[in-house]
């Protein structure tokens, strides 16, 4: 276990009903539980799956970066009871105390961090309460980790790639994408040289290990995710090299017109800027495009 969660649980023994010293209490505020929540479901949801978990198989149940996922779980790797290899071709983790258990479907009744029941019957298996600490500690994060930025994209992509229901090709996954093809090519080459995803080469089919990742689990991961300025700053590049080119493209057609037609230069000048600031205005400020459904 990670000494994260072992000083946790030691703090945990004390009596909730007896004041906690300023400095214990300090100890346990200091300490994220995220990265303990993540082993925890990771350990319940390999039992369920012959000891084997792979890190996709979290991003349904949690808003964060494979990177943070992976890091997490190779931690658990420093003990003998957890081994990380490669199986299929997607990077696994092997928990070793759960290896050839029967396989059973996932669907924890409590939460695998405060073992409280489920107040709801979705895709979930933590409570309401330990997920609004988790996205406490995640905002906190956004402001000196690039996490949402890797975030976004990882999840869109995983949640398309899983949830087509014809092949889940490169072409395809950019057409429901808010990424431009050349940036799904990129990005799924990124995650199968991570491990993460892997390609059938001979129908291009991008495959995943087995999970399930509902829309509405997806819809609510996606507006945490993307409050955050890092997970939008590729868009907004995206949107201001379109504004820029659209609004010199106008002052080009408004010099061309003066030239050729011989209208009085000023009055192409001042009307040609306007128009070009109001285009840039309102390509720049267009609402964000939705993730169609699938």
């Amino acid at each position: 276990m990670s000494p994260a969660y072992l000083v946790l649980r030691f703090y945990q023994l004390f009596d909730s009903d007896k004041p906690l010293h300023s400095s214990k209490q300090y100890i346990i505020m200091s300490i994220p539980i995220w990265p303990v929540v993540t082993e925890n479901l990771a350990e319940q949801l390999s039992a369920a799956q012959g000891g084997i978990v792979h890190p996709t198989q979290l991003l349904p149940y949690l808003p964060l970066s494979l990177r943070l996922i992976e890091q997490t779980l190779d931690t658990l790797t420093e003990s003998q009871r957890v081994a990380k290899q490669p199986i299929n071709g997607l990077s696994a983790y092997v928990f070793k105390e759960s290896l050839n258990k029967p396989q059973q479907n996932f669907a924890p009744r409590q939460c695998v961090y405060s073992d409280e029941p489920l107040s709801d019957h979705e895709h979930s298996a933590i409570s309401q309460d330990v997920r609004q600490k988790i996205e406490t500690e995640l905002s906190l994060m956004a402001a000196h980790d690039c996490w949402p930025a890797e975030a976004v994209w990882e999840h869109e992509l995983i949640y398309l790639a899983n949830n087509l229901t014809v092949a889940a090709t490169a072409s395809r996954i950019a057409g429901h994408s808010r990424l431009s093809c050349k940036k799904v090519e990129q990005r799924l080459a990124t995650l199968k040289a991570r491990g993460f995803i892997q390609c059938e080469r001979k129908q291009n089919n991008w495959q995943l290990p087995p999970l399930r990742y509902p829309r509405p689990l997806y819809q609510r991961h996606d507006q945490f995710i993307r409050q955050f300025p890092g997970a939008l700053q590729e868009e907004t590049e995206v949107r201001l090299l379109k504004a820029l080119g659209l609004s010199l493209l106008i002052l080009l057609l408004c010099f061309a017109l003066a030239v050729t037609a011989r209208v009085p230069f000023p009055f192409v000048l001042f009307g040609g800027l306007a128009l070009a600031a109001i285009v840039f205005i309102k390509t720049f400020r267009a609402p964000l495009k939705p993730l169609p459904s699938v």
